[in-house]
């Protein structure tokens, strides 16, 4: 099925099929995977690229993606402390085979989140926390933030033209333009949200080889409070991975 013509009533579908096949995994990785898939199935005309990302801190992450993580820090001459967040790779399924492993992605393992000033320099993890509605205090730990604002936020992501759509900045929003011309990406999709406790978040992005409109994008962000609910216990125990 094309997400394009998605109506309220298939994206309701994919949400029950959630709902009833989520909640008996062991780990978060699990469900994961379980929620990607489902959801590549239903919509995998439209879906090049489907990625699943919970942001948790530095010190619950085992050592391998510290060191992924690190690495991009460094780019910046940062270094990260225990409690920074990394935007972490949890699930993730699309055209190629290798887009069906985690631990194989060449880029976003584990995204470090270190301060405003770092992520702004990112166009599109910019523009997704913007849209989003995070306040970029959230990184910096801000107690306030994290207790009043983070467990309530609940929104979505879209790209309307992943090759031409810029920020504020004129910079594009997809960065990646070689993955937009290789794969034909047309637009973008996401939602996400935060956790009731912990300050931590959810992101899931899509790339699309088909533009659809904002209102598409907007109905699917009713998935992302079934994953959190489905996980919630999971990350208060940090059963992360497999």
């Amino acid at each position: 099925m094309k997400i394009s013509s998605a109506s309220v009533l298939d994206i309701n579908s994919l949400l029950n099929t959630i709902k009833s096949t989520l909640g008996n995994e062991t780990s978060v990785e699990e469900t994961a995977k379980n929620f990607v898939t489902e959801f590549y199935n239903k919509f995998e005309d439209s879906i090049v690229l489907l990625r699943l990302f919970v942001a948790i801190q530095y010190s619950e992450l085992p050592g391998y993606i510290q060191s992924f993580a690190e690495k991009l820090a460094g780019t910046a001459n940062l270094t990260l402390s225990p409690d920074n967040y990394v935007l972490t790779l949890f699930g993730t399924i699309g055209k190629e085979k290798a887009w069906h492993d985690r631990k194989v992605s060449q880029g976003h393992q584990g995204i470090p989140l270190p301060t405003s000033d770092f992520v702004k320099a990112i166009p599109m993890m910019s523009a997704l926390l913007e849209q989003l509605g995070f306040n970029l205090g959230w990184i910096r730990g801000d107690p306030d933030i994290v207790a009043q604002h983070i467990g309530k936020l609940m929104g979505s992501f879209y790209v309307e033209d992943a090759a031409t759509t810029k920020d504020s900045k004129g910079r594009n929003i997809i960065a990646a333009q070689d993955f937009v011309r290789k794969y034909s990406v047309k637009s973008v999709l996401g939602f996400g949200g935060g956790y009731v406790t912990g300050g931590k978040m959810l992101t899931v992005i899509c790339f699309l080889n088909e533009n659809i409109d904002k209102k598409n994008a907007v109905n699917f962000q009713s998935l992302g409070p079934v994953f959190i609910v489905k996980t919630q216990q999971l990350v208060a125990d940090k059963k992360y991975f497999q």
